[in-house]
């Protein structure tokens, strides 16, 4: 058993890791929770403003959150096609099923868990997933099933896992020895848990007025059955020191800082122009605002009259156009200009190509790490349930991502329909690819692809003509059809 102190004692790079951590999830989050960052760089003597200036600044600076829109990015290439798993012989097993639609024991299924387990780890640089089963002995599977007595899997940020420690074994494969978490907290006592390879030390520890720790109050040892520590590593972009990863989005966040720290002093540029400082000797009496009229005797000296002092909105333009390098770099960084819309430069096709592969490399190795991570996952669930691994068990994840611009392929299909091209064959391959890309369910894919086919055969070739201009366009397909009709087009009555 451990003693306070050893329960207070943190890995070496727990600190540098929970702090990065906390940022990069404050900048993911944003509202509230950035502005209690206090991110905003202070103006020399600002605390010393009455009325709290700085804390005013922050309240009125708006935030652009990069950090959010490319993690939501990244999230929905990586899950648009959803993981196929061929669970072999376990797919009628109940406790699987179970598992697969409940995975943490709260009501997200398994790529939900998946989903949440990812983003905190893109944005953290990592996150501890335990699968774990309660202690409590049950005679039979069906007994087991209604009680709800089964592995399950809970997530632990990095701030919440205080020390670990990897050896590597006889084949030289790192390991994991030792781990402690904080399960909860707060301002009375403190929850841990520590695993080992051979049991389990659960410790509920007392809190000061101040927050420190007060003696230990309770502590509870179990047997661990396993024989081996059921936590899985999750990393995107895994350091050399194990147990530690990069965040996908720390040079995100330094420049979505810089922005927010911009648009601060746009923000105070535009108070000030619009409210000039009023500057005025002493003993003169003068106030500023609308409406307001200043009197003063013809005999006063010129150089002790009021003036309005306005800063030079030029600044701004300057600020602005600094913001936008900062999102282009942002934009470059995370490989996503071809799939935001920006005002810069438009991407040349093979630069639009290069860009694509590259964010598709990246995610491909995001999709292969969420691959381990889950077969890791299975494998200490099946041994919780005591149930062999299948011979015919594979998961795959993919392993390219579509990253069309849907609207623009629709609207180059829509224009290319009424281009006035009037082979029979062209039209309908044009109107095939329009159902392709609009009709996701396969099934009635097909069945409109049947019904096309079986409306052409009835279809009457006819002229139609432009009204305005004159121009005739012989008709072959009801889709051609249709597309003319609602360009204007009107059936040539004199054929």
């Amino acid at each position: 058993m451990m003693t306070r102190e050893q329960l207070e004692q943190t890995h070496p790079n727990y600190q540098a890791v929970a702090e990065q951590a906390n940022y990069h999830y404050k900048s993911y989050v944003g509202g509230e929770l950035y502005k209690d960052g206090n991110y905003l760089t202070q103006y020399i003597g600002e605390n010393q403003q009455p009325g709290n200036a700085y804390a005013r600044r922050i309240n009125s600076t708006p935030l652009d959150n990069h950090v959010q829109t490319t993690i939501d990015i990244y999230r929905s290439f990586l899950f648009r096609t959803l993981p196929k798993r061929d669970l072999g012989l376990l797919i009628n097993n109940p406790l699987v099923t179970q598992w697969l639609e409940d995975t943490d024991q709260q009501g997200q299924d398994l790529d939900s868990f998946l989903k949440t387990a990812n983003d905190l780890a893109m944005v953290m640089g990592s996150c501890w997933i335990l699968v774990d089963k309660a202690s409590y002995k049950v005679e039979t599977e069906a007994e087991a099933i209604a009680l709800g007595i089964r592995a399950y899997a809970a997530t632990y940020t990095p701030q919440n896992v205080l020390d670990w420690y990897y050896e590597r074994n006889i084949a030289g494969k790192p390991v994991l020895k030792y781990i402690k978490v904080m399960e909860s907290e707060n301002s009375s006592h403190a929850n841990f848990t520590v695993w080992y390879q051979d049991s389990v030390h659960k410790y509920r520890v007392g809190k000061h007025e101040d927050g420190t720790y007060n003696e230990i109050e309770s502590a509870e040892e179990y047997e661990n059955p396993l024989g081996y520590i059921p936590f899985v590593f999750h990393a995107p972009l895994k350091s050399p020191v194990k147990g530690v990863g990069f965040s996908l989005v720390a040079d995100v966040a330094n420049q979505q800082r810089f922005i927010y720290n911009c648009y601060s002093e746009i923000e105070q540029h535009l108070r000030i122009a619009s409210h000039p400082t009023l500057v005025k000797p002493t003993g003169v009496d003068a106030v500023a605002g609308a409406g307001a009229i200043l009197n003063l005797d013809e005999s006063v000296d010129p150089g002790l009259k009021p003036y309005l002092l306005s800063p030079s909105l030029s600044t701004t333009d300057s600020i602005l156009r600094s913001i936008d390098k900062s999102v282009e770099a942002i934009q470059r960084m995370t490989h996503t200009s071809s799939v935001q819309a920006t005002m810069g430069s438009p991407m040349s096709g093979v630069a639009l190509q290069t860009e694509r592969q590259m964010l598709n490399a990246k995610l491909g190795d995001i999709a292969d790490t969420l691959r381990e991570t889950e077969l890791m996952m299975w494998n200490i669930w099946l041994d919780w349930q005591a149930l062999n691994y299948p011979e015919d068990f594979s998961i795959e994840y993919p392993d390219t991502f579509d990253m069309r611009d849907e609207h623009l392929e629709l609207d180059f299909l829509m224009k290319t329909r009424s281009s006035g091209v009037t082979n029979e064959m062209f039209q309908h391959e044009v109107s095939k690819q329009i159902v392709a890309l609009t009709i996701d369910d396969a099934e009635l894919q097909s069945k409109i692809y049947a019904d096309m086919e079986t409306h052409e055969d009835d279809f009457e070739e006819h002229e139609m003509i432009d009204p305005i201009s004159g121009k005739v366009v012989i008709v072959t397909t009801e889709e051609q059809h249709l597309a003319l009709e609602e360009m204007g087009f009107k059936a040539n009555e004199e054929e």
